[in-house]
């Protein structure tokens, strides 16, 4: 909220493009992407279990990638706050299963809260409702399809 009220031509920007909206001496997501590159290539390298720590942008762009998503969904990709999600590769896909460590009741206690204000209007909306139906994380199992296969 604070960037919204303090740097409304900056946050407008961004809500119009998420995905190479640069930051003032920042990075964009494409910025990002490039940075990760050889990451991805190590990672689909190894055959044993990997465990990411990192921001969310860095979370989203990997998620995205792996699940096949379009490179213009990666920013709005849902990384909640205190949830391990573990991916397994398969010949045309990855399993999701996603661990909720902390509920949110128990996040609000310790003071901690997902930020929506950086998300397009409609999103915000949608977390905020979220947010008060307290909505609880299910494993999910994604797919991609083989002829169209994820680029970064």
């Amino acid at each position: 909220k604070e960037i919204e009220e303090k740097y409304p031509d900056e946050f407008a920007r961004r809500q119009g493009d998420k995905l190479t909206y640069r930051y003032p001496r920042g990075e964009s997501y494409m910025d990002v992407t490039l940075r990760l590159e050889n990451v991805v290539l190590d990672i689909e390298r190894t055959r044993e279990p990997i465990l990411i720590v990192g921001h969310q942008g860095i979370h989203r762009l990997l998620y995205a990638y792996f699940m096949g998503l379009p490179r213009d969904q990666a920013p709005y990709v849902s990384i909640p706050l205190n949830t391990v999600i573990e991916l397994t590769p398969h010949a045309y896909g990855c399993e999701e299963k996603r661990y909720l460590l902390l509920s949110k009741e128990e996040m609000m206690k310790d003071g901690q809260d997902e930020p929506v204000t950086s998300m397009p209007t409609k999103q915000r909306q949608a977390a905020e409702d979220v947010r008060r139906e307290g909505d609880s994380v299910k494993p999910q199992t994604y797919t991609i399809d083989p002829m169209n296969p994820p680029s970064f």
